[in-house]
């Protein structure tokens, strides 16, 4: 198994288990189809999930050390569109979190995030909770 297969392995399945322990949810199961990793649902239906994974990289400019995600597909790497999955889930391997971004929010094909970021123990919940209201329109 290459290396890039192997992190996005993990990274699916602390999504998984990341989202099975979220209040509301009532089940998640893989679904390995095009552009969707996950399938979760609760009380008003099903939420399906693109799963990035990353490993913290050094930066050869000189700046910190940093996680960096491509949001895009295909071999152009367009940037995704409503009706390819409702919740992008960006896992950060080493500390093993999640950070939960509704689609109408990724606003770039890559992004850096500090790895300060997932340092805090409620970005799971609070990250998923806006995502969900974002994807049902209720911000």
């Amino acid at each position: 198994m290459s290396g890039e297969t192997r992190t996005g392995l993990i990274g699916e399945h602390l999504a998984c288990a990341a989202i099975l322990l979220l209040p509301g949810i009532k089940g998640c199961a893989m679904a390995q189809q095009d552009k969707v990793d996950l399938c979760a649902w609760d009380e008003l239906g099903f939420i399906t999930i693109q799963v990035k994974s990353g490993r913290l990289r050094q930066e050869y400019d000189g700046r910190q050390p940093t996680y960096h995600f491509n949001y895009g597909s295909g071999l152009k790497k367009k940037k995704p569109v409503r009706g390819d999955y409702d919740i992008m889930a960006t896992v950060a391997i080493e500390k093993r979190r999640v950070l939960f971004t509704a689609l109408p929010e990724l606003t770039a094909v890559s992004k850096r995030i500090n790895p300060r970021r997932f340092d805090d123990p409620d970005v799971e919940v609070q990250s998923w909770q806006h995502a969900i209201r974002v994807m049902r329109g209720e911000t």
